[in-house]
Parts: C-alpha cells; sequence; structure tokens
C-alpha cells in the first residue's frame, strides 16, 4: 500500500475533476484541485504536493506548458490523464518529463496503480543528500532545502534558485538556467532578476555559515562543493 499523497488534480473539466477526487478520496489520498493550467501551477508553487495529475487538452496553457513548467523546477512525478491517441504526442509528454500517461477513459484499478507506482518514486526521493558529505540535503516533500541540518529560510523564487545550484553542485550554472528555475511560467524573465534575489539568499545563507553562490561574471552562478 502507497502511504497517503497529496495529489494535484489539473483538468478544465468539473465532472472529471469530481471523478477524480472522489476515487482518490476513497484510496485515502488527499486532493487540491485546479481547472486551468495557470491554476495549476498557482496550486503547485502553493501547496506542497507528492503527485500531478495532469489533463493535456485546457484552454489556455496547456497540459504540456505544464508539464514542462512543473519539471523545470521539481521532481515532483506527473502523470498524464488524456483522451489523445496520437502515440508521437504521448512521446513527446514523457521527453518533456511526464512519468507516465493514463487514456480515458480509465479502468479506477489501474489508475490507481499508476499512482502507488509513481508515489514509491516519490516517497523514495522526498528526502534526499545530493552528495555524500555536502551538508546539503533537499527534502522535496516538504519543500525544504537543508544545510547541515539546518532549514535554509527561503522564499519560493529563492528555493528554486537554490536548489537549481545545490543540485548542480560545483558547476557552473547559467544565467538562463537560473532564470527558467526561479521564473518557470515567465516566456522572457529579465536576466536583471537574478541579483536582488540571489543577495537576500546570500544573506540567509550567510547566517546558516553556508557555502554562498559565487558569481561568474557576464555566465552564471557556481556553489562550491564544501
Amino acid at each position: 500500500m502507497t502511504d497517503s499523497l497529496t495529489v494535484l488534480v489539473v483538468d478544465d473539466e468539473p465532472a472529471m475533476v469530481g471523478v477524480l477526487s472522489a476515487l482518490l478520496g476513497r484510496a485515502g489520498h488527499r486532493i487540491v484541485a485546479a481547472y486551468d493550467g495557470a491554476e495549476a501551477l498557482r496550486r503547485f508553487r502553493e501547496d506542497p504536493v507528492d503527485l500531478v495529475l495532469l489533463d493535456l487538452a485546457m484552454p489556455g496553457t496547456d497540459g504540456a506548458e505544464v508539464c514542462r513548467a512543473i519539471r523545470a523546477q521539481s521532481s515532483t512525478p506527473i502523470i498524464v490523464v488524456t483522451g489523445e491517441r496520437d502515440r508521437s504526442t504521448l512521446v513527446e509528454l514523457l521527453d518533456l518529463g511526464a512519468d507516465d500517461f493514463v487514456r480515458k477513459p480509465f479502468r479506477s484499478d489501474e489508475l490507481l496503480a499508476r499512482i502507488r507506482a509513481v508515489g514509491r518514486h516519490a516517497a523514495g526521493h522526498s528526502g534526499r543528500d545530493v552528495a555524500s558529505s555536502t551538508g546539503w540535503r533537499l527534502d522535496l516533500r516538504r519543500h525544504e532545502i537543508l544545510w547541515q541540518e539546518h532549514v535554509v529560510p527561503a522564499t519560493a523564487i529563492e528555493f528554486r534558485l537554490l536548489r537549481a545550484l545545490v543540485e548542480r553542485l560545483g558547476e557552473l550554472v547559467p544565467h538562463d538556467d537560473l532564470l527558467r528555475a526561479g521564473w518557470p511560467e515567465e516566456h522572457e524573465p529579465d536576466p536583471l532578476w537574478l541579483k536582488p534575489h540571489l543577495g537576500r539568499l546570500r544573506e540567509k545563507l550567510e547566517v546558516l555559515d553556508a557555502p554562498m553562490p559565487l558569481a561568474v561574471r557576464g555566465v552564471g552562478y557556481r556553489l562550491e562543493v564544501p
């Protein structure tokens, strides 16, 4: 049995959201509902979720864009629930970072089996060391980054920026990669946004006596291995 998960259910049809919510509720999971792509990304930022059930065809920001945006900032498992039959489209979704897909109409036992499978994956990666003896730890389920077991008190944007640096510890992270991580919904985020956010993040890291992001002028930032 998979432990209770918090599942973000995204579908522009309220009836389908109701069906999925009832099914998941009976299986012991908590539901966070969103009825379009923009709301889905907002709820994903605000509610720590363990798994996303994502419809494809939605007005405005569609499922593919939502999948891309979530994957740019998180490894939270994504299952696409779709009526799409085109195999190339489904392969494209997997390339974008979706973990699995279920075609509508679906069998309840099949969907729950897929959720159990990716739920085990989520549980296995909810809290993990980035590298042996580095002092850093990502707790994705609690949406926290810890330095030597002390939580870094980061805002949502600071969390995404620091996570991008910690996950590539010792490597140069280009400005473009940091901008995509920090502002996944913006089509053309301004590079000038990075400096003030990283400046405030440095102040918080200094209090914890943690390593600081180093600027490589005109290129990006690097967080050195302690």
